[in-house]
């Protein structure tokens, strides 16, 4: 049976066969596999900028057979991470903003001590008050009221 000629002929066109279906596969033509949803629900996590230690305290993570299910492990832990990465830099940013603040105070001040005592100059030179006027003793004897003056000076 195996030395007839015709087997051998159809062996080497199945081999040709597998060959090319391989080679059609390796260039991409083959198709692609269909994307499944998640089998686990995703992590109930708010944005890395609103991450706080009570969401941590209360992540529960799923169990698979053999542990916790390592792709929600992963995105809790990356998420995590991006997190305090983005509260390290704020923070880095902040001291050296305090440090920026403190250095220009500290250099002011050592410019304010290290100047010679000037007087102090200004522009604004203050009114000097007349005299109030007297009442004078008129000829009558009396003494002469200027009220009415005063009342619209105010």
């Amino acid at each position: 049976m195996w030395h007839d000629s015709y087997v051998l002929v159809v062996l080497v066109i199945a081999g040709l066969a597998v060959l090319v279906c391989v080679w059609m596969v390796s260039l991409g033509r083959g198709g692609e596999l269909a994307v499944f949803p998640p089998d686990m629900p995703p992590t109930e996590l708010p944005d890395a900028g609103h991450l706080t230690a009570a969401d941590l305290m209360g992540l529960q993570l799923p169990l698979s057979l053999v542990g916790y299910h390592t792709q929600v492990v992963d995105e809790a832990l990356y998420r995590l991470s991006t997190a305090l990465g983005e509260r390290d830099t704020r923070i880095a940013v902040l001291e050296q903003r305090v440090a920026d603040l403190l250095a220009g105070r500290l250099q002011a001040r050592q410019e304010v001590f290290a100047r010679p005592a000037e007087p102090v100059r200004t522009e604004h030179q203050p009114e000097i008050a007349s005299k109030p006027e007297i009442p004078s003793k008129t000829a009558a004897g009396g003494w002469e009221d200027d009220r009415s003056d005063a009342e619209e000076s105010w």
